[in-house]
């Protein structure tokens, strides 16, 4: 008898641990697969809109320090991002916001507040427009 075979039984199948959709580590790989399916837009054609989520900003640009980071994401790659941040509602980190109220457009200011501190900032020179993708 081999071993993993019971007497007369062939093969025996590998102990697996079941799936919990629910476990952190499963919930979170669930959000970073929405949030790579999401299309990248120009974070300068930002338009007003409601919501809070998550989000992905990319660069692409020359800057030295950051070459390993663009290269990544050239040809529409967008591989890397250089950061990841969230927009919540106030209270929502403690739970004080409820879910039948709305969270305003929490996400489009925190948005225009980078393309606005990427647009100050002559280091950051190079930035494409399709440097954003987030779910809401």
């Amino acid at each position: 008898m081999t071993k993993g075979q019971a007497r007369g039984k062939g093969p025996t199948p590998p102990t697996e641990i079941p799936f919990n959709p629910l476990a952190k580590k499963n919930l979170g790989l669930s959000v970073a697969d929405a949030l790579l399916a999401r299309s990248v837009f120009p974070l300068s054609s930002l338009q007003p809109f409601v919501g809070a989520g998550i989000y992905a900003i990319y660069y692409v640009g020359a800057f030295p320090v950051y070459t390993e980071i663009a290269r990544r994401n050239i040809d529409n790659k967008f591989t890397q991002p250089i950061y990841v941040g969230r927009a919540v509602p106030k209270g929502a980190r403690k739970g004080g916001f409820g879910f039948e109220a709305s969270p305003g457009n929490v996400l489009y200011l925190r948005l225009l507040e980078h393309a606005e501190t990427i647009g100050q900032s002559p280091t950051l020179e190079g930035y494409q427009p399709e440097s954003c993708r987030n779910i809401r």
